[in-house]
């Protein structure tokens, strides 16, 4: 996958450590003569107007191309950059959410939600990101209440549910989560925001784009794939006790999500998990049993799935080193694709131009 926002890039600092060596007798007096003779340099003092302007429209960045962000070299803005952006382009919800996310940094999340209770995407920060189970409990509320067709809002009461060993709300949250068809996580917004702060900073606009997107973690991942394991357990337990009529509902429920998933999630790790979810559900049902969209069996959506995924390895590997290459015309247009529809949509257009 040509953007991993999973993937995380750390930096090694080397640490120089500098040996004192503290002596006596002559070698002793020999240095404090020294010292006392020594003619100290000139140092001119700074003003505090002078450090305070630094600190209030910092250095802006140049020489990063997007080749480098790329290739992992994802730059990070200082806590200094991120509140001159927010000086700029104002303390909205959305560039508090980009802050927390870039500086990793909750309070800027905890006050985009006294800003705006009410705003579904700052409510799902909180629910995924939250300190303790109470602040991720009350967000979650939060959240299904501003956003009671989402069903991602679902997929995490269950996530919650099971943490805390309710399987009953685990189950009651699922089966809602069947009547509510939305899939939405609006990182796109978070994205947009991050991308405003590295302009701010002086990035070139392609770097920001980019930049933006490789900072991207997506912290719904692994709460759905744990929702996932849990339910297939739960489905192999009941198979194991011949509990057919309970069985039926998680392999509805499981295959719905991962389903979800490829149809609206906007990442290649949608994708490629939503194909694994929904293999594991379909692997132990009859082949002829009709399980896919369209009336497709199980062992034809399965097949669907397996060519589904040879094209995203196929297009990740082909097109990859292409992006590097395009010219900036192109590469903005493949940017605007991956915002509008998606990196796969956006990875099929670029292959269908080479």
């Amino acid at each position: 996958m040509l953007l991993r926002r999973a993937a995380q890039f750390a930096v090694v600092l080397g640490l120089m450590a500098v040996g004192v060596w503290f002596v006596r007798g002559k070698q002793w007096e020999r240095f404090q003569k020294k010292s006392e003779t020594a003619t100290p340099s000139p140092i001119k003092p700074r003003s505090a107007a002078a450090l305070i302007s630094q600190l209030e429209s910092p250095p802006k960045r140049q020489g990063v191309t997007v080749k480098d962000v790329l290739t992992g070299k994802v730059p990070a803005l200082s806590q200094v950059e991120v509140e001159a952006f927010l000086r700029e382009k104002g303390r909205t919800a959305q560039n508090l959410l980009a802050a927390s996310r870039l500086l990793k940094d909750l309070k800027y999340a905890r006050e985009a939600a006294v800003l705006e209770p009410r705003n579904p995407l700052v409510q799902l920060e909180l629910a995924l990101r939250g300190e303790t189970p109470e602040e991720k409990g009350a967000a979650l509320a939060a959240f299904r209440q501003a956003a009671p067709d989402n069903s991602l809002g679902d997929y995490l009461a269950a996530h919650q549910a099971f943490q805390s060993g309710d399987a009953s709300a685990a189950g009651a949250a699922l089966l809602q989560g069947l009547d509510n068809p939305v899939f939405a996580d609006y990182s796109q917004q978070l994205a947009d925001g991050s991308e405003q702060a590295y302009l701010s900073a002086g990035y070139d606009t392609q770097v920001a784009a980019v930049a933006a997107m490789y900072s991207l973690a997506i912290e719904r991942a692994q709460p759905l794939m744990d929702v996932a394991d849990k339910l297939k357990g739960l489905q192999d337990e009941f198979i194991r006790t011949a509990d057919f009529d309970a069985a039926e509902p998680t392999v509805i429920i499981g295959l719905t999500l991962g389903q979800r998933m490829q149809e609206q999630g906007p990442y290649l790790i949608d994708q490629v998990m939503g194909i694994s979810i929904e293999r594991k559900f379909l692997q132990q049902l009859d082949p002829l049993t009709a399980a896919g969209p369209g009336g497709q069996t199980a062992a034809e959506r399965l097949e669907t799935l397996d060519a589904n995924l040879l094209e995203i390895k196929t297009l990740s590997s082909d097109v990859g080193g292409s992006i590097l290459t395009m010219d900036d015309a192109m590469r903005s247009q493949y940017l605007a694709k991956v915002k509008a529809e998606g990196e796969l949509a956006a990875l099929r257009w670029v292959a269908a131009r080479k």
